[in-house]
């Protein structure tokens, strides 16, 4: 964290530097690019000391302090959005093709530093200061363009935000009333009374909307298909999947063998209405999101309603509360992060405006650009969960997690089978995109993208590649 906010600044002092035309297009971003590769250095050689258990880092031991915990699934989570961000770094140089970005990079690397904060946070004051910067530099990222659309997009997503961490703090109030700490180990204690299990509750809520949790999910469809470019793709795969990451982090000291409790060891007080919560909340998710983006004409915004239901899908793998639950959540935000940043990234340099971004407007623009068309296809069959790519075992993962945790109750067989019924529903909208993307007819001649503006996109959908056909290697190695 400390890199990444000393490389926001310094992105800022880079963005001042000499009259040289290519100093001025690239130093910000080179900074920028430089801190998230050293911190994913960082966080590779630090890797190993974390695999066997819960690390607890307190810098100033005083009662308040913030507290840092550190575990396999966080890990993997801040690889997941140092990789996304590095990728969107990579990018924004090549998009941007005039006039000093550095505010944008700033903003990106404080984001960076934030998301970090949040999936590591050890106690609930913690997380909820992570959280607020996390969306402050998310709306600064969103309305950078300062189009009317963006700026509108920008407002709505603040004013939702807002509200979200108003129940946020409201449930930290309610469970520290409870339980007498802030602690997030502790946090099972709440459920022993009936104002610590509302206060529970609505801190779900309050994490739900940055998550995009139906009903709270409508500030998302604005931000995808209006906000620029690269901050679409950090927003959706990174910003997104913390977000579920930061309902993962409350609910793991719940989970037996989530690494907060023993093995064999029952959390105290009972977590049957969290569990139903969560399943409402996921059937809820995967089936407005999928039902939604069936109706799309814009791409754009049939992403943005793939990215609810993929947060059904993972709310669904976390209502088991089981640590098969807990691996398939984590799995699908890397899975997620890669496909949806890279699809953006993708349609950049055809739709990057909410009118070019029309199904209409880019119909056949894959078979006029033969290599855009096939990463395009590509990422969307693998964004669907088509094998041999990362997404199919992510969806396995989550369907497996729901039938071992049947026999505790029906209603995870019920909503194994929504799960499978909406992937089936989600092949219906990609189908059409590619269909018509890759293979309608285009009336004239379209420029083809230049190659190397394909290369960040083409890095993530090799990673998920790799992560379909040696997933068992990555779920042994690191989960």
């Amino acid at each position: 964290m400390e890199i990444l906010f000393a490389g926001g600044f310094l992105s800022l002092a880079a963005d001042l530097a000499g009259p040289s035309a290519f100093l001025k297009r690239y130093a910000a971003g080179l900074v920028v690019a430089a801190a998230l590769a050293l911190s994913i250095a960082v966080l590779l050689s630090d890797w190993p000391s974390v695999l066997g258990g819960i690390v607890q880092l307190q810098p100033v031991k005083e009662p308040f302090a913030s507290v840092y915990v550190v575990d396999r699934y966080t890990t993997f989570t801040a690889f997941t959005a140092l990789v996304v961000g590095f990728a969107v770094v990579a990018y924004s140089t090549l998009y941007f093709e005039s006039g000093r970005r550095g505010p944008f990079y700033a903003l990106l690397s404080i984001m960076m530093c934030t998301l970090v904060g949040v999936v590591s946070a050890g106690d609930l004051l913690t997380l909820f200061l992570f959280w607020e910067g996390m969306t402050v530099s998310a709306y600064g990222l969103v309305t950078f363009g300062r189009g009317q659309l963006s700026m509108e997009a920008g407002i709505k997503y603040f004013f939702m935000a807002g509200i979200g961490s108003l129940l946020v703090l409201y449930g930290i109030a309610a469970v520290y009333f409870s339980t007498g700490s802030i602690l997030i180990g502790s946090i099972g204690l709440s459920l022993t009374t009936s104002f610590g299990q509302l206060g529970f509750a609505v801190l779900l809520l309050g994490l739900g909307v940055e998550a995009a949790v139906v009903p709270l999910h409508t500030w998302l469809p604005d931000v995808y298909s209006a906000s620029p470019i690269p901050t679409a793709s950090v927003v959706s795969g990174a910003v997104t999947g913390v977000a579920v990451f930061g309902i993962l982090k409350v609910v793991q000291p719940l989970v037996p063998g989530g690494g907060y409790l023993p093995p064999g060891l029952q959390p105290v007080g009972g977590t049957g209405a969290i569990e139903l919560i969560l399943a409402a909340l996921a059937l809820l998710s995967m089936t407005v999101g999928n039902l939604s983006a069936l109706v799309q004409g814009n791409v754009r915004r049939m992403l943005s309603f793939s990215s609810v239901a993929q947060t059904g899908y993972m709310l669904a793998a976390l209502s088991t509360m089981s640590a098969p639950g807990l691996v398939a959540a984590v799995f699908t935000i890397w899975n997620h992060g890669l496909l949806k940043s890279n699809l953006f990234m993708a349609i950049g340099k055809r739709g990057s405006t909410v009118e070019g971004s029309q199904l209409d407007s880019l119909k056949g623009a894959g078979r006029s650009d033969r290599m855009f068309g096939f990463l395009f296809g590509s990422s969307s069959l693998a964004l669907m969960g088509a094998p041999p790519f990362g997404m199919f075992w992510s969806e396995i993962l989550v369907i497996q997690a729901l039938l071992f945790a049947g026999p505790a109750g029906t209603v995870f067989y019920l909503l194994a089978a929504a799960v499978v019924i909406n992937i089936v529903l989600s092949t219906g909208y990609y189908f059409r995109v590619v269909n018509t993307v890759v293979f309608g007819e285009t009336s004239g001649s379209r420029e083809a993208v230049p190659r190397i503006d394909l290369l960040p996109s083409i890095s993530l959908l090799a990673l998920s590649l790799v992560t379909g056909i040696a997933p068992f290697v990555i779920l042994g190695w690191v989960l």
